[in-house]
């Protein structure tokens, strides 16, 4: 068992940056991918690799950006050659998982703001 870093890539209209057809080409597909690391470079690099690997055109990605999020998602968008689109390329949302025999257990932090801890002398060890 380890600790990864997992990423849940939704990519909202892979196909739509290569400009074949507007909206014709577009479908909505998620992936998940070991990451080691959360920078945003990587990220996007990422994003690009797959979406190129699941009929995006080489190098229709170049002007992929991030955009400003509220959320705990990472936001990257870019507009079709002659279309706008209202929604983003693709998100992604980067958690701590447990890996184990090679499925993956979502990990989330104890929300302990109102809890006093306690450690018990009477348990054996």
């Amino acid at each position: 068992m380890e600790v990864v870093l997992l990423a849940h890539i939704t990519f909202n209209r892979i196909g739509s940056a290569s400009g074949g057809g507007g909206f014709n080409s577009q479908r909505q597909v998620r992936f998940s991918v070991e990451v080691t690391s959360t920078d945003q470079k990587v990220i996007r690099e990422l994003v690009i690799e797959i979406a190129e690997a699941n009929g995006e055109a080489m190098g229709a990605l170049n002007g992929l950006r991030y955009e400003q999020n509220y959320g705990e998602k990472l936001v990257l968008n870019i507009q079709g050659p002659s279309t706008l689109y209202s929604t983003a390329y693709a998100q992604c949302c980067i958690i701590h998982a447990l890996k184990a025999n090679g499925q993956y257990f979502e990990l989330q932090v104890v929300d302990d703001r109102e809890v006093k801890p306690f450690v018990s002398s009477r348990q054996a060890t």
